[in-house]
C-alpha cells in the first residue's frame, strides 16, 4: 500500500531574537538571502502603445494577415495592446492545448500524479493464489506504457503470485464517452496522433507494428509489440529490392474493434474480448526493421490482453480469461505505479504537442463527485476556469482538448488573455517554462527569430487551413507580454505569414 510521507521544516528562534540581516549574493555564510521585493508590473505610455501599434500595423502587411488572420497581444497587466481581428472565433488547432494545460496546473498542480494499480478483492491472496479474480485500475495516466506494465506483473511474480483463480478485469471506469472525438476529421483517425482516450490507456492508445524484410524476397515479418492476442492482421507485405522506395499501408478493417473468442495466456478458458484487427498492403525495401504505430481502439480489452500475455510470461496462470470490469469497493494493492508529475507531463505535451496527453487531462478535469470524466465536463470545467482568471471567453466552441476538431472554436485574445493571467498566478513559472523556446525546441524550434530567440515560448497549432501561434515573449522594458497569432485559410501556410510573425516576435522582445 502505497503511502504519502511529507517532511515538515520549522525554524525556531528566541523571542526577543533580532532579524537576520540579508546576506549579499556570493557572500559566505549560513544565513538565509532574504528575497528582492516584487518588482511592480510595466505601465505603457500612451506613445509606447501608439509605437507599438505602427511598428506591427508595418510588419503585418500581406494580405493574409490583414484579412484571415487573428492577432492579439497583451501586456504583462492584462491589458490589450494590439488587435486585429481579435475577436473574431477562430479554429485554434494544438494552441488550445495551452488551455488544458492552464486548467490541469491550476486544478491538480504541479505535482500531481497519476495512480495506475493492481488489486484483488480484501483477504483474496491465498498463499500463491490470488481467489476472485485480479484487476488493473486506470487511473488515467497518458505516459503508462506496456514496460511499466511488465514491472507491474514481475511485482507480482516477486510476491509470490503463481495463480489467479477467476478473471482478469480492467477497470477503466475513471472516463466515459467514445475513445476517439466523434467530431475529428476522419480522415486523422488511422494515424497515431489521432489515437484515443481511456482511463487505462498504454503506450499512447497505440500498438507498434515492426516489419522487417525477408532476406531472400517474399512476405516480410511483421511482429506486434506488445504481443497481443487482440491484435489480428490479414494480408502481407511484400519484401523490394534495396533502393527501392517503400511503401507500407497498415490499416484497420473496421472503425470499431470487432468481438471474437480468444484463448487467453495462462488458461484453458475463454472470453469475448474486443480484437483490433488490421489488413497489411504494400512493400518495404530490403533494409532494417521499420516500426510502425497504429491506434487501437477499446482499451480495456486491448490491455487485457496486453497483461493476461505478460502473466502467461511469468508462469502466473489466469483461469478466468480477461473482460472489462469495475473493482471492488474494497480492495487490496498489489501493485501502485505513478505517473512523473504533472509538470512534466504538461511540459512534454506542450514541446512536443501530445494530442493523448491533452485528451486525457481534459477528461480529468472532468472527472469528480463520483461522475466519471468526459470531454463535455472538461470543457465545462474549463469554462469555469476561464471565468476565474477574468479571461473573456464569449463565443467560444470547443469539443476537445487537443485541437484536432476543426469546429473548435476561440477568439485569438482569449488565448493571449490566457496566457497573460497565467504567467501572473501562483503556478505561472511554471506554466511559462512549459512552453518550448521557439527557433530552439519542439514544434517551435524552426522558427526563424534574431532578437527574440531565446525570450519568446510559444506553442504552434497545425491542422488543414490552419495555422496558430500563441505564447509569450520576455520584452526588454516592459516585462512579458502574451500574443496569439491565428489563420484560418488555405493560404495558412505561406513563407509570408511566418516571416512576418518572426518578424512582429523579434519587434516585441526589442520593446
Amino acid at each position: 500500500m502505497f503511502a504519502l510521507l511529507s517532511v515538515l521544516l520549522g525554524v525556531s528562534c528566541a523571542h526577543n531574537a533580532p532579524a537576520p540581516a540579508p546576506v549579499a549574493s556570493g557572500e559566505a555564510g549560513t544565513r538565509l538571502q532574504m528575497p528582492a521585493p516584487p518588482q511592480p508590473l510595466p505601465t505603457w505610455t500612451a506613445g509606447q502603445r501608439e509605437q507599438l501599434t505602427r511598428t506591427l500595423d508595418a510588419i503585418f502587411t500581406d494580405d493574409i494577415t490583414e484579412t484571415v488572420t487573428g492577432i492579439a497581444v497583451v501586456g504583462a497587466r492584462g491589458e490589450t495592446l494590439f488587435g486585429r481581428h481579435a475577436l473574431t472565433p477562430v479554429a485554434p488547432a494544438s494552441t488550445i492545448k495551452l488551455l488544458a494545460a492552464a486548467c490541469a496546473l491550476n486544478r491538480l498542480g504541479p505535482k500531481y500524479r497519476f495512480v495506475t494499480r493492481f488489486v484483488t478483492g480484501a483477504g483474496a491472496q491465498t498463499g500463491h493464489t490470488l481467489r476472485g479474480g485480479l484487476w488493473l485500475v486506470g487511473g488515467g495516466d497518458p505516459s503508462l506504457t506496456s514496460d511499466d506494465l511488465r514491472r507491474g506483473v514481475g511485482e507480482l511474480a516477486r510476491a509470490g503470485v503463481r495463480q489467479v483463480d477467476g478473471p482478469l478485469q480492467v477497470d477503466d471506469t475513471a472516463f466515459s464517452g467514445p475513445e476517439q472525438n466523434p467530431r475529428w476529421d476522419p480522415d486523422d483517425l488511422d494515424y497515431d496522433y489521432a489515437a484515443g482516450t481511456s482511463a487505462i490507456s498504454v503506450d499512447e492508445d497505440t500498438v507498434e507494428f515492426d516489419v522487417t524484410p525477408a532476406a531472400g524476397g517474399g512476405a516480410a515479418h511483421v511482429r506486434v509489440v506488445p504481443d497481443n492476442d487482440s491484435i489480428a492482421f490479414s494480408g502481407a507485405i511484400n519484401t523490394a529490392p534495396a533502393g527501392d522506395d517503400s511503401d507500407v499501408s497498415i490499416e484497420r478493417a473496421s472503425k470499431m474493434p470487432s468481438f471474437g473468442s480468444l484463448a487467453n495466456a495462462g488458461s484453458n478458458d475463454t472470453s469475448i474480448v474486443p480484437r483490433n484487427d488490421y489488413v497489411l498492403d504494400g512493400h518495404i525495401a530490403q533494409g532494417e526493421t521499420q516500426k510502425f504505430y497504429k491506434p487501437v481502439l477499446g482499451m480495456a480489452g486491448y490491455v487485457g490482453g496486453v497483461v493476461a500475455t505478460m502473466l502467461g510470461a511469468r508462469n502466473i496462470s489466469l483461469a478466468g480469461g480477461y473482460r472489462e470490469g469495475p473493482a471492488p469497493l474494497e480492495s487490496q494493492p498489489l501493485w501502485v505505479h505513478h505517473s512523473p508529475p504533472l509538470e512534466d507531463l504538461v511540459h512534454e505535451m506542450l514541446v512536443n504537442s501530445n494530442n493523448h496527453t491533452a485528451e486525457t487531462l481534459l477528461r480529468i478535469l472532468g472527472e469528480g463527485g463520483g461522475h466519471p470524466g468526459t470531454d463535455g465536463a472538461g470543457i465545462a470545467l474549463e469554462k469555469k476556469e476561464l471565468e476565474r482568471l477574468g479571461v473573456r471567453h464569449d463565443r467560444m466552441m470547443l469539443y476537445d482538448g487537443s485541437g484536432l476538431a476543426p469546429s473548435d472554436r476561440i477568439m485569438p485574445l482569449t488565448l493571449a488573455q490566457l496566457v497573460s493571467a497565467m504567467s501572473r498566478k501562483p503556478n505561472g513559472s511554471v506554466y511559462v517554462r512549459s512552453l518550448p523556446l521557439a527557433g530552439i525546441e519542439g514544434t517551435v524550434r524552426h522558427r526563424q527569430l534574431r532578437d527574440a530567440l531565446g525570450r519568446t515560448r510559444a506553442k504552434s497549432g497545425h491542422i488543414e487551413d490552419v495555422n496558430a501561434l500563441a505564447g509569450t515573449v520576455l520584452t526588454r522594458h516592459h516585462g512579458r507580454v502574451a500574443f496569439a497569432f491565428i489563420v484560418n485559410d488555405p493560404r495558412a501556410n505561406a513563407d509570408v505569414v511566418y516571416n512576418e510573425e518572426d518578424r512582429a516576435l523579434d519587434a516585441l522582445s526589442d520593446l
